[in-house]
């Protein structure tokens, strides 16, 4: 099965232009990726498929694409100085004097859950049940697929073997010999949804403490990430935090942002 021009400027098209991924350098990858699944899906050709994702309203579709062309890996506590971050700069100096309306957290690029689980199980092991501190964490992604594992919230044993001993003890309970589930207290902590980070339209008017955005931005251009961070910036509060991943930076851009470190930034206050 070939992936003719055309066809890949129609898809190339398609991501980028509603979902900002930028598949330019990325026909071979295209092809790899997709062909066993066109087939499986009963398409005849690109062509097909191609008319189908642009006509498919219930996202489906488009989840699975974005799912074989962008990489959902990720682990609990990658890149674990974030976490270290967000526990030193931002709960535990607002842990006594809780700010008015409490900590908003948004984990941008949730994938499978295991981000916004790392923060909700920092928060919890760190301000207990009696604290005043109140803090919401709102997690989001582009596939509805592992939206799907996020809110089961189950995940082997090897998936939860670099955590804390007193973490797996404490916010986890065992399904079977292989897999284990988040408690339901640290569930309640986290709000999923679906989110295109690429929408002009559907930005709250919520304002973050702190925005995780990791490893998004290297499926962008540079437009579409100037673009994402005026958001971004937009969407934090004065003085709130951007991180990103380590292996990016946002030096090659014009945005308000301050740096703080390697892969945090400052909205100014």
């Amino acid at each position: 099965m070939e992936l003719t021009n055309k066809d890949f400027v129609r898809l190339k098209n398609f991501m980028y232009n509603n979902y900002g991924i930028n598949l330019e350098k990325k026909r071979t990858l295209i092809e790899t990726r997709l062909v066993l699944m066109v087939k499986r899906l009963g398409f005849p050709d690109f062509k097909s498929y191609v008319d189908s994702l642009m006509k498919d309203k219930t996202g489906e579709q488009v989840s699975a694409l974005v799912e074989k062309l962008t990489t959902n890996f990720t682990y609990f506590m990658r890149e674990d100085q974030h976490f270290e971050f967000l526990k030193e700069e931002v709960l535990l100096p607002n842990f006594k004097k809780p700010p008015i309306g409490g900590i908003k957290i948004w984990s941008a690029a949730s994938s499978t859950g295991e981000e916004p689980y790392c923060i909700a199980m920092l928060v919890s092991s760190i301000l207990g049940k009696s604290s005043k501190l109140r803090v919401s964490i709102t997690a989001s992604d582009i596939s509805n697929n592992v939206l799907k594992q996020a809110k089961a919230g189950i995940y082997s044993e090897d998936k939860i073997s670099k955590l804390p001993e007193l973490w797996v003890k404490n916010f986890f309970q065992k399904v079977n010999d292989k897999n284990y589930a988040i408690t339901k207290n640290v569930k309640d902590l986290v709000e999923f949804k679906y989110f295109n980070l690429n929408n002009h339209i559907g930005w709250e008017k919520r304002k973050y403490d702190v925005i995780f955005c990791r490893n998004v931005m290297i499926y962008f251009d540079n437009p579409t990430k100037q673009a994402l961070c005026k958001k971004l910036y937009e969407a934090l509060k004065p003085g709130g935090y951007l991180i990103i991943g380590m292996s990016e930076n946002l030096s090659n851009l014009k945005t308000d942002f301050e740096r703080v470190k390697p892969s945090v930034y400052r909205k100014k206050l």
